[in-house]
């Protein structure tokens, strides 16, 4: 009878007689540090919380252990698994296990004691394990291959951890191998069941075992209700990795199969690195959408594609695709079974797919001008979008991959300006509740489409970054994204006292006088100024004085207005409308436009914002090029405002002549 694929979870203490083989197709060990020093604070903390608990059947959950049966290396009497996936985790279980055996001999007996798993690399000496060389550190054997280097070096980090740390290996042993587990490697029937039971109620660490068998099709994946200890759930990529890259379903030429796997492994690899790029990475997809493995992006996109072909086949398939495994199981039902030859042609139709994919992301990502018009466009579909859910995100990237497919290079582009035109587009006149009032770029305002400014400011910025023909230089969407963008007066817009606290007044009053000394305006307000502040020593002269309060603040406003030549139409508008993170708006407060931009440099360069292209060469005059030997440095005059306006209005522009009526 052929084994059925099975996903289950299992005790470590259920490997400790099993045989293990990691194929040369696989990479060898690679754990660093940082990760053998991972393992060891989860497995420390998990332990300290079950002496503290009086629960059974807690477990702290190690990811998913994908093996296939070695039919040459098995016999009648053993099985030997090949492991495609997990043998970086296995190999430090080993090691860890390889350290313990003092505290397991002092806390069992018999195979309690003494058994380990055997674990070999195909391409490897198996004596440097057999002999354990690793424990000593022995540099002359170690350096002969890197992966025993990485295994001595994450050997050598286990004894310095329990020493550094003062952990009694006994405390650790207990949760990898409980004091009551029972072997069940020679059980069978009702009695294996009994012992599974009991074996199930201890507080121990476990794998998540997939065993994928020789020759047989998948069957849906149970889904687990809980993995225990707040650890990440299973994904659908391992698996989907596991079913494509197992060689010994095919049935004829397997030393090919072996190295054409071992070439896509590195292929996967390769990708997966790639799509790690920041840059390319939120080029397509927002901050919140973050899964271990980048690749799960190529897979669902591939996986959504092929769902629709094989509904349209079958109307009678219904999957979830909201469902964590949804990529497996749709690799697992395409790629069918081995008994009519066709696993091998299936899992290449994959493959190519996914290259495919990835081969036109990573093309969208080296043109600079796709790589902006794209990222751009997919930014403004998803800012404030009530549908920018994870599937629709998905269709939208495989519509823009079919019509990069279909079309010419300027077909596509024209494409990708179209529907950005259509996001930013401004009507020539809005309909208010008792008016019909022009409306357009000029007259857009904060008050009444905060939204579409935003749009418009941000497709401002990218293009400020994408008209600079430096090859290397690209907008950084991954950190617009990863801040809440707002509007900023770039000249401070007058102070209204509804709702305004007194402490707020003071710290305005403190800037504004600052303000005028600089301009040299302050004697012509000073008794103001002291009236000002009289009236808000307290919070009931403040309450009492607010009307005698808001004429002088009007007084003060106006001065600044008056020099800036600024009047209230063009104050939130376009003219006056610059892009930063909502805690830098915060920070700018009601200062001149020199000390915004001293702040905006403060807080770049601490790294507690990203300032924007056109935001810099705003509050620094880029667009009027003024002079610095006067103090139009400090205000945002008319000549200012018509000069940046321009520059947006030309930007605008060019790609609302796109724009077409629906």
């Amino acid at each position: 009878m052929e084994e059925k694929r099975n996903l289950k979870i299992m005790h470590v203490a259920d490997l400790l007689t099993m045989k293990f083989n990691i194929p040369s197709y696989q990479r060898g060990y690679r754990w660093e540090k940082k990760h053998v020093e991972a393992l060891l604070d989860d497995l420390y903390s998990f332990a300290v919380q079950m002496k503290n608990t009086h629960c059974q059947g807690k477990f702290y959950c190690i990811q998913p252990l994908a093996v296939v049966k070695n039919n040459a290396l098995s016999s009648e009497d053993e099985t030997v698994y090949d492991v495609i996936d997990g043998q970086q985790r296995l190999t430090t279980l080993y090691l860890l296990l390889s350290y313990l055996e003092k505290a397991r001999d002092s806390n069992y007996i018999g195979e309690l004691a003494t058994s380990i798993f055997s674990l070999k690399y195909e391409s490897r000496d198996s004596d440097f394990f057999e002999n354990k060389d690793f424990k000593d550190f022995n540099i002359s054997k170690a350096i002969c291959n890197i992966d025993f280097f990485y295994m001595a070096r994450a050997y050598k980090v286990i004894d310095t951890w329990f020493k550094e740390k003062r952990v009694n290996p006994g405390f650790i042993i207990k949760i990898l191998i409980p004091e009551d587990y029972k072997d069940i490697s020679t059980l069978s029937g009702e009695e294996l069941r009994k012992v599974q039971e009991e074996n199930d109620k201890e507080n121990d660490v476990r794998f998540i075992w997939y065993n994928v068998p020789a020759k047989k099709n998948v069957d849906s994946i149970e889904v687990f209700s809980q993995l225990n200890y707040g650890k990440t759930p299973l994904t659908a990529t391992e698996l989907v990795k596991a079913l494509l890259f197992q060689c010994d379903l095919y049935t004829e030429d397997s030393k090919l199969m072996h190295e054409i796997a071992f070439r896509r492994s590195c292929e996967w690899d390769v990708m997966e690195k790639q799509l790690q790029d920041p840059f390319m990475w939120a080029m397509l997809m927002p901050s919140d959408y973050n899964p271990s493995s980048r690749m799960t992006l190529l897979l669902s996109l591939v996986c959504n594609e092929l769902y629709k072909e094989m509904q349209t086949l079958n109307p009678a398939l219904v999957l979830q695709k909201e469902e964590e495994d949804f990529n497996y199981q749709i690799c697992s039902l395409y790629l069918g079974t081995n008994q009519d030859d066709m696993y091998a042609n299936n899992v290449t139709e994959i493959w190519n797919r996914i290259q495919f994919t990835y081969t036109a992301l990573l093309n969208w990502y080296k043109d600079p001008n796709t790589y902006h018009l794209i990222g751009l466009l997919v930014w403004l579909k998803e800012f404030k979008s009530r549908n920018s859910n994870q599937d629709e995100r998905f269709k939208f990237v495989q519509k823009l991959i079919r019509e990069y497919q279909t079309n010419s290079k300027k077909e596509f582009s024209d494409y990708l300006y179209t529907n950005i035109a259509k996001l930013i587009h401004v009507e020539e006149n809005k309909t208010f509740k008792d008016r019909i009032a022009p409306w357009g770029i000029k007259h857009i305002n904060y008050i009444d489409d905060p939204d579409k400014m935003i749009k418009i400011l941000v497709t401002f910025n990218v293009e400020e970054m994408r008209k600079n023909q430096d090859e290397s230089s690209r907008f950084p969407f991954h950190l617009l994204r990863g801040k809440t963008i707002s509007l900023e007066h770039i000249h401070p817009q007058n102070l209204n006292l509804d709702n305004i606290k007194m402490d707020t007044l003071k710290t305005w009053l403190s800037v504004k006088e600052e303000c005028l000394k600089q301009l040299g305006k302050y004697e012509n307000y000073s008794d103001s100024i002291i009236e000002l502040q009289n009236y808000i020593k307290n919070e009931d002269s403040y309450k009492d004085n607010k009307n005698a309060a808001q004429n002088i603040i009007n007084q003060i406003d106006k001065e600044f207005d008056d020099l800036a030549n600024m009047d209230e139409s063009q104050m939130h508008t376009l003219y006056n409308m610059a892009l930063v993170d909502k805690d830098t708006n915060s920070a700018l407060s009601n200062k001149l436009l020199d000390e915004k931009r001293d702040i905006l440099i403060e807080r770049h360069s601490r790294g507690e914002t990203y300032v924007l292209p056109s935001t810099y060469k705003v509050f620094s005059k880029h667009y009027s090029k003024a002079t610095k030997d006067n103090v139009l440095p400090k205000l945002w005059t008319q000549p200012d405002r018509d000069a940046y306006f321009k520059a947006i209005e030309n930007i605008y522009t060019n790609y609302d002549k796109y724009y077409k009526e629906k």
